[in-house]
């Protein structure tokens, strides 16, 4: 199956250009996060929301960021450390890109209190 975004769209979010290992690193992790999408959400509307090409570039770029799946960095006095979620260096959906996919509820409703009949009312 195609993936939920092209090459084009994915590169137009993101914050730099990318290298040509990057570009062909993105297609895969494209369709790798595409497929993640469908097996995660399989009730997802179709066609597919607006949604779901952020979502799958959001995906893309968090394992472009961090292709080693980094956790901490030191150098000298210099430290850095990733949030463990960000640091997994794959594609993964976040609980909020979930909702983002799901579909609308499309029912809702109301609880109408049942009263019995006063005696007063009946005479």
């Amino acid at each position: 199956m195609a993936a939920f975004a092209t090459i084009e769209q994915f590169s137009s979010r993101f914050e730099r250009t990318l290298t040509t290992a990057e570009l062909s690193r993105a297609g895969v992790l494209l369709d790798d996060a595409s497929a993640v999408v469908r097996v995660q959400v399989p009730n997802m509307a179709v066609p597919p929301p607006e949604t779901v090409v952020g979502v799958v570039c959001a995906m893309v770029a968090r394992a472009i960021r961090n292709p080693e799946g980094k956790r901490s960095e030191t150098i000298d006095d210099y430290s850095y450390t990733r949030d463990n979620a960000v640091s997994v260096g794959e594609v993964y959906l976040t609980d909020d890109e979930r909702d983002m996919l799901k579909p609308p509820r499309r029912c809702a409703f109301t609880i109408v209190p049942y009263y019995p009949p006063c005696p007063e009312d009946a005479a």
